[in-house]
Parts: C-alpha cells; sequence; structure tokens
C-alpha cells in the first residue's frame, strides 16, 4: 500500500453533525428515494440557515427604540 492509502481522511465536526443529521431524519422518515428526500432536506437547511442569519444581523423592534431612546 502507498502512503495515501494509509493515511486517513479527517472528516471535519461540521460535516459529521449535518451527515448524522440527515442520516437520523431519514431513517425516522424513511422516504421513498434518498436522493429526492435528500435535495427537499438540505434545500430546507440552507433556507433555514438564511433565515436565521437575516434574523441574526437585523435588529429586533425593542433594539431599535432603544437605540433612539440612548440617543435622546
Amino acid at each position: 500500500m502507498s502512503n495515501q492509502t494509509k493515511q486517513r481522511i479527517q472528516v471535519p465536526d461540521g460535516l459529521r453533525d449535518v451527515l448524522l443529521e440527515f442520516s437520523i431524519a431519514y431513517l425516522l422518515e424513511q422516504p421513498g428515494d434518498v436522493v429526492d428526500y435528500a435535495v427537499e432536506f438540505f434545500t430546507r437547511l440552507q433556507e433555514n440557515r438564511k433565515t436565521n442569519m437575516v434574523a441574526v444581523e437585523a435588529p429586533s423592534p425593542d433594539e431599535s427604540v432603544m437605540s433612539q431612546e440612548e440617543g435622546k
């Protein structure tokens, strides 16, 4: 065996976590087509992350009011 085949591939924690989450969801729901399910799962995951990023970036109404009151 060459050195390349003997080396272990390191799986990043983020990849391990998302694949575990996907695997559990797949096993619980048991859909007919794994690829179709994967497309739907990862599309929802991406949409949720985008929504959460927007929510984190935009100040809440309470923060806006507090900022205006602090300026007085």
